[in-house]
């Protein structure tokens, strides 16, 4: 599998290509300013589905551009998805844009394995940034959207945010997955379990 990391949108948002051999790709969290980079991904790939983590608006504005594809969302997250007070879209003087869209939105639930075509993922749901946060594990690769960053974590200020979950979130991730584990977060670097639980001031 090859994974490539995609920053757009002002708030510089990581979205992650995952393709195979045969040129099929999974998309997690496309986020805003994302047009290049749904174009470029029709060109190549033929897109299978999108994995969301979490509902704010600079991790799914982007599945506009590809309204045909299923996309897997963790059950406590459609109130999210669809309120544009909770997704932010009113933050940023917007409504959603999805109003009107036949989205095909499959729910997940916490430890559900996902298999598309030979894409197996497993999802742990992550809450603390918002009630449904969720990070999907694919082999020793792990999504964690904006529940682990490099050195920090995701802000629990916004609205269904609670600092208390994040902590219990963050303890979960740090008991569940060995310091090999590499982790792909919603924004800043790319980093990996050890180095987080030796240098992240939110892992007690």
């Amino acid at each position: 599998m090859k994974i490539e990391m995609m920053t757009t949108g002002f708030y510089f948002t990581n979205s992650y290509i995952i393709s195979n051999d045969n040129k099929e790709c999974i998309i997690v969290d496309p986020g805003l300013g994302y047009v290049e980079v749904a174009n470029a991904i029709k060109k190549t790939y033929k897109p299978l589905a999108i994995l969301i983590t979490h509902a704010h608006m600079d991790h799914i504005d982007g599945i506009k551009y590809f309204n045909d594809l299923p996309i897997y969302l963790y059950k406590d997250e459609i109130r999210v998805f669809n309120d544009s007070n909770l997704n932010l879209y009113e933050m940023i003087g917007r409504k959603s844009p999805f109003d009107g869209m036949n989205l095909n939105i499959i729910k997940v639930s916490d430890l559900e394995e996902i298999n598309i075509s030979d894409f197996k993922f497993k999802v742990y749901h992550t809450p603390g940034h918002t009630p449904g946060s969720c990070c999907y594990l694919m082999g020793n690769d792990l999504f964690t959207g904006d529940t682990l960053f490099n050195e920090s974590c995701g802000r629990c200020d916004f609205p269904g945010g609670s600092f208390s979950q994040m902590e219990e979130s963050l303890e979960r991730i740090m008991n569940t997955f060995n310091d090999n584990v590499k982790c792909y977060p919603g924004h800043n670097d790319i980093t990996d379990i050890g180095y987080e639980r030796i240098h992240n001031p939110f892992i007690k």
